[in-house]
Order: C-alpha cells, then structure tokens, then sequence
C-alpha cells in the first residue's frame, strides 16, 4: 500500500494550465505532494504557482540545465514519497487516473498510462495519432517491448524501483523510452492502465505542430532507441 505519493510536474510556460492542474490533482489525490519545476517560463508560470500558496506544493525554478528529462529528474531528487508520478502538464494527461496508477502499484512495480491498452484512446490531433502510432511499433519491435504506450510520458513507479534504473536525464521524450526498456530489461513488473490523451486547450505545444517538426522528433526518438538497443549498459 502506497502512503504517501509525489507528482513530478515539470513546466515551461504553462501559465493557463497549472491552477487547474494543481487544483484536480488535489481533488483526486489524498497524502501526495506536488513538486513542480519549471524551467524559467517567460511567462512566469512558476510565480503563480508559488503564489497558490498551496501547502503541499514545492516550486523549483531552474535556470540552468534546462530540458525535460533534467526537470523531471531534479523534481524526483526532491520527492519523499514512496511512489512517484510524472506527468505532462497541458492537461492532456488527467489527474483523475492518477488513483488508478497508483492503485496498480500494489501489484506491479511501474504503471504506464496507456492510449493503445483496451479502453485507451488518442483524440489529438490526427497527425500527432499517426507519428505517434507508428513509432511506438518502431520501437516495440526493435527493442522488444511487452508494454503497448512507449511514450505516453504519464507514469507512476515505486521510488525503491526508480532509485534502481540508470538512465541519462537528457533530451525530450527519449528518456521515457529508455526508462521502460530498462525497467523490463531488470525484470520489473509493468501494468499499462488505459486512459484518453487530449490535445492541449490554451498554451503551446513543446514538440511544435507541423509535420515536419514531428518527424524532426521522430527522427530523434527512432536514433535513440537504436542506442538503446546497443548500449551495454
């Protein structure tokens, strides 16, 4: 049983979104804190956060080392929970399947959210659908994945486990690949719990919204994983 939970959010101009984020998460979670790093966001997303003033929220403000996989990962360096969650932060990932996660740690060690297990859906838009489909089989078939959601970036671990897998906090999203292949690799138990992913209401994307800049993602998820594949680590 999970006492106590800590959710990772990492942020970069999210000044539409992080009230109402922070406000479901605490609605549907109980004994969980909320760290939040954000990455000097221009438009001071990190300012409204702390001035929330919510009891059980941390703000880190970095400017320095700045990235996605860095910001998730010093926010984990800060957590006291016994299990930590990830999540993105335009509300494409609901705060209402974080109990479900958190509930399948009781019998698994990892919980990915997952859009392609039965009852998951992707309603973006359909190109972001199609670049994504295309390479989570990519990546299932060159790294032998059992689980179906490589990339879903909604997640929730044990942090015994997490404190276990080596990775290397750098890039956007390719940490997410690499930390699941790991995890199966060490033998790790992973429940994949389905869920809808929905396109961001108010803000803009980090990945861009044009084909060529994701296939220009693409491209560096799929170099990625073949270094993954290889690496002897």
């Amino acid at each position: 049983m999970i006492n106590k939970s800590s959710i990772v959010l990492p942020t970069y101009n999210e000044k539409d979104n992080i009230a109402n984020l922070i406000n479901e998460i605490n609605n549907y979670t109980k004994n969980s804190e909320i760290i939040l790093v954000d990455d000097d966001s221009p438009d001071l997303t990190w300012k409204i956060a702390q001035d929330l003033n919510i009891k059980n929220v941390k703000v880190i403000r970095r400017t320095q080392n700045k990235g996605l996989a860095a910001s998730i990962y010093e926010g984990i360096a800060n957590t006291t929970g016994e299990a930590i969650i990830w999540m993105d932060c335009d509300l494409s990932h609901p705060p209402s399947l974080i109990p479900k996660l958190l509930e399948a740690l009781t019998e698994y060690d990892i919980a990915v959210a997952s859009r392609y297990n039965y009852g998951g859906k992707d309603k973006r838009r359909f190109v972001r659908i199609i670049t994504s489909y295309i390479f989570n089989l990519y990546a299932k078939i060159i790294l032998g994945l059992k689980i179906k959601d490589t990339d879903s970036g909604f997640i929730a671990v044990k942090k015994e486990v997490f404190n276990k897998v080596n990775i290397n906090p750098k890039g956007y999203g390719e940490y997410f690949i690499e930390f699941v292949y790991k995890c199966q690799k060490q033998g790790y138990k992973i429940a994949e719990v389905p869920f809808t992913m929905e396109d961001r209401n108010v803000g803009n994307s980090k990945t861009g919204e044009s084909l060529f800049s994701l296939l220009k993602l693409g491209y560096k998820y799929c170099i990625k994983v073949i270094k993954i594949k290889f690496d002897k680590s």
